[in-house]
């Protein structure tokens, strides 16, 4: 992950430990996805839950990098603002 941001400058890493809490939105993500899934092939498509657990745990290893990448964006999305392309041109050698 970048320092900066390259387009509008903005410090990716403000303080030491600032994305730990993206641990938590990671844990509110798999929580949904696996609520969602039971719900949906358990409780609506009556599908045995040892088959859903068969087809749902290697998905959840796969989905892992996406859904970490995810979570820190919405935590950073959550303290940051987007400052835009304008910014980029007043602060591009800004760091």
């Amino acid at each position: 992950m970048n320092k900066y941001c390259p387009v509008c400058g903005t410090n990716l890493e403000p303080e030491q430990g600032f994305y730990t809490g993206a641990m938590y939105v990671s844990y509110a993500l798999y929580v949904a996805l696996i609520v969602t899934t039971f719900v949906g092939f358990v409780v609506i498509l009556e599908v045995d839950v040892d088959t859903v657990l068969k087809f749902l745990v290697p998905v959840l290893i796969v989905v892992l990098p996406p859904f970490f990448r995810f979570a820190r964006l919405i935590w950073a999305n959550m303290f940051m603002s987007y400052k835009g392309v304008e910014a980029s041109t007043k602060s591009a050698f800004k760091k």
